[in-house]
């Protein structure tokens, strides 16, 4: 399973068309064959941080997600939004 978060902080007055498109994202990745959970949050302090909470069943799963046009489309509209990169980071699930 792959576990992962991507942190997404918008630049001052872009946070309203940074949550459209990555709101634009939910339907299409929920869609995809190997999604488990795709979810987006916003921060209840600062309105101009989102993350996502994504789950993918394999790393092929995750690898077909970033081939997807929502996808690319996602990555093409975010030069002059974001205040930096999206920080994206992999978790591995413990049970006990």
């Amino acid at each position: 399973m792959i576990n992962l978060t991507a942190i997404f902080h918008a630049k001052t007055g872009q946070e309203q068309a940074l949550e459209s498109l990555l709101v634009a994202m939910l339907t299409p990745t929920r869609e995809e064959a190997g999604c488990e959970g795709y979810f987006l949050f916003k921060d209840k302090s600062n309105p101009a941080l989102f993350m996502f909470r994504e789950q993918f069943v394999d790393q092929n799963a995750f690898d077909e997600h970033c081939k997807q046009p929502h996808f690319i489309k996602l990555l093409n509209k975010l030069e002059g939004v974001l205040v930096q990169e999206p920080q994206i980071t992999f978790y591995d699930e413990l049970s006990a």
